[in-house]
């Protein structure tokens, strides 16, 4: 039999707890609480309410209800006892719910997320210049490492379902104890030899999407005000085996005991739920505060960690770790967002009944119901409930023709053509991003898709700034864990000569403590696309090589842009037709000198969100002077300079029809571009009419 487990201590908090301690866990506790109750009334609204139907809808499924069954009991018909349903539906009605939520929240995912951000990085004095590089590829090089894509997709799935999603970012790190097999016995396998070791299995910053139902924000919060969030607090749900790797080494623990509210959802309408098989379980409640500078760790009722918040800026300012937005704005002062199935339910309920009504009449006119002779009466109050292929017995049915149902006119079909539009509206997800083409030619399937998109502009904005909140979450942990060494006492004089040799003796990796003991200071070794200058300037190169954090690398402060096109789903064919656009109004400039049309020409190319060291010539890059032009050379520039030629000679600034590149008459008609425009613009004045 195994041993029965030991009782625990009971948990005293005036014994176990300072008296700031018990101080600040009466107040968090209060505070949960608080944020709790405050996000049942928004404006009058219970969101959880919506957010409980959201979950509902979103999975595809049928509107019928099961009829309540009863016994009816009945002396003169003779019923005792009888089992009936009541309100039970016809079982050839159609009862289909059109998965619109389903597939208008896939299809903003699929467009919406498809790459990882792209930071642009600008840097807030001349003195961060160097490390600007830096921070920028530590910053994409987190998301790769922590996959974090996948977690951005979850954030925007839960801000497009319920209009408001959050995340965390976080230092993480996974220490597990395992055994290696160091020796094999073929004979008696039982016999081999193990090892024992402890493994780092990760070490490094990790992004993490909440459960809304199980997140609280401050209920004073605006939205796009980052500085108005002063607190919130997560709940999460442990196995006990996890959550005692993860808390039993902080001293409170030993007073926990499992248990709690160990369901997915703490309140709320009852919804779609998981089912936990794992029985023994502990629920934990995490709370931040910014202005009190206060991180709490709440295992079943016991505090396992009160202690500052560890995450900072370069100014020593206290960060909170999550990072919050909503779908489309629900008010100026609410945090909480509207999404896609809260924008279409009233529409979508309409257009179920319109689409299901239309069914079962189209069901009725082809498969007919009949009557046919008999002594019996129709029923009992005389009233027939009609069933497509069903024939009624009657009296006399020679005035009684075929049920004729008219099948459904156009009416009809066009009221659920209106509806579905009124759906596509309002949710913003149109039938271009969903793949229909609208258009006869490429221009005009590229102009409709791209009109589509701008409906997704504000949330695509939300989104970005949501990213960039997380942003500076990510530099300050950069700055924070890639500045803190790995530090191993070496004493073999061997050893250190080895050491220093390998690292040229750079005082920065290594120092004697007040003993005299040799310290070797790992620090992180990561491959960059980075080399450091002359000037100590770290520059961006096209070859990967390994690169050495140093804390001086990491003072970084400026502002961070998120591009919103780095996460978009590219479309190769826009892309094609853009860059093939742009290259027509730029080679008949690169015929001439560069003096004349570089600054155009890189203009050009931003305008198109192209790098012009990617595009132009080496020779246009260059800052020249402009250079004096003969009256001869202007002569053969399409395009003269003003004050070139003496006013006194006009007739130099005239071509014959022979020597214009491109007739007026023979311009291509169709739809100018800005550039385009901007070109047509600056050289009509010196067209020949």
């Amino acid at each position: 039999m195994p041993e029965p487990e030991k009782a625990k201590p009971i948990f005293d908090e005036n014994k176990d707890l300072t008296d700031k301690e018990r101080e600040d866990f009466n107040f968090v506790k209060k505070r949960i609480e608080q944020l709790k109750e405050a996000r049942r009334d928004i404006y009058g609204i219970n969101l959880e309410k919506i957010w409980a139907e959201a979950d509902r809808d979103y999975i595809p499924h049928r509107l019928r209800t099961k009829g309540k069954r009863v016994i009816a009991t009945d002396e003169e018909k003779g019923w005792r006892g009888t089992w009936t349903t009541l309100g039970e539906p016809g079982d050839w009605q159609s009862d289909i719910a059109q998965p619109n939520p389903y597939i208008k929240i896939q299809t903003a995912l699929a467009i919406l997320i498809d790459r990882n951000p792209t930071g642009v990085f600008l840097p807030g004095s001349k003195r961060y210049q160097a490390t600007t590089n830096l921070m920028k590829q530590l910053y994409q090089r987190s998301w790769e490492t922590a996959k974090s894509k996948q977690q951005l997709k979850l954030f925007v799935f839960n801000l497009a379902k319920y209009g408001w999603a959050i995340g965390r970012t976080y230092p993480l790190r996974i220490v597990r104890k395992i055994k290696n097999l160091i020796e094999y016995n073929q004979e008696k396998p039982e016999q081999s030899t193990w090892e024992e070791k402890e493994i780092v299995e990760y070490n490094d910053i990790f992004r993490e999407n909440l459960d809304p139902w199980n997140a609280w924000i401050d209920d004073m919060a605006k939205p796009n005000n980052p500085f108005s969030l002063r607190d919130w607090c997560w709940r999460k749900v442990y196995p006990w085996d996890v959550a005692e790797e993860e808390f039993g080494k902080y001293k409170n623990w030993k007073y926990v005991q499992p248990g709690g509210i160990v369901t997915e959802k703490v309140i709320g309408p009852k919804g779609p739920e998981k089912k936990f098989k794992e029985t023994k379980l502990v629920e934990v409640y995490f709370y931040e505060n910014r202005i009190k500078d206060l991180f709490m760790v709440i295992a079943n009722n016991v505090p396992i960690i009160i202690e500052p918040l560890s995450v900072s800026d370069a100014q020593g300012n206290k960060k909170l770790s999550c990072w919050q937005g909503y779908w489309n704005l629900r008010h100026a002062e609410c945090p909480y967002g509207i999404g896609v199935y809260e924008a279409i339910r009233y529409d979508q309920a309409m257009l179920d009944r319109i689409r299901n009504m239309t069914l079962d009449q189209l069901t009725l006119s082809i498969y007919k119901m009949f009557f046919y002779r008999g002594t019996e009466r129709l029923t009992e109050t005389g009233e027939i409930e009609i069933k497509p292929g069903t024939g009624k017995q009657v009296l006399d049915p020679k005035n009684i023709q075929w049920l004729e149902v008219p099948p459904p006119g156009a009416d009809a079909w066009n009221g659920i053509a209106m509806l579905k539009k009124d759906v596509d509206d309002v949710s913003g997800i149109t039938e271009p991003l969903m793949g229909t083409i609208t258009g006869k030619t490429a221009f005009e399937i590229a102009q409709a898709k791209e009109a589509a998109l701008k409906r997704l502009k504000t949330p695509l904005d939300n989104i970005c700034d949501a990213l960039e909140q997380e942003a500076y979450i990510t530099i300050s942990l950069i700055q924070l864990i890639y500045s803190i060494p790995e530090t191993y006492k070496i004493a073999d004089p061997n050893l250190i000569d080895a050491y220093l040799k390998e690292i040229q003796s750079d005082p920065e990796l290594y120092e004697r403590d007040e003993e005299g003991n040799f310290v070797a200071k790992i620090y992180p070794e990561i491959p960059l696309n980075l080399e450091e200058d002359e000037k100590g300037n770290l520059t961006e190169t096209a070859e990967t090589r390994f690169f050495r954090i140093k804390p001086r690398f990491l003072k970084w402060e400026g502002i961070i842009h998120v591009d919103p096109q780095t996460i978009l789903t590219p479309s190769k064919q826009l892309d094609k037709a853009l860059e093939l656009e742009m290259y027509n109004i730029l080679i008949p400039l690169l015929t001439n000198p560069p003096e004349l049309y570089s600054k155009v020409a890189k203009n050009i190319v931003k305008l198109y969100d192209k790098d012009p060291k990617d595009i132009l010539p080496d020779s246009w890059l260059e800052e020249a002077l402009p250079q004096p032009v003969l009256p001869q050379q202007a002569e053969s520039m399409p395009f003269p300079i003003e004050g070139l030629l003496p006013p006194t000679q006009p007739e130099t600034l005239q071509t014959t029809e022979a020597e214009r590149l491109v007739p007026r008459t023979e311009i291509p008609v169709r739809p100018q571009s800005f550039a385009q425009r901007l070109v047509a613009r600056l050289t009509r004045p010196f067209r020949k009419v």
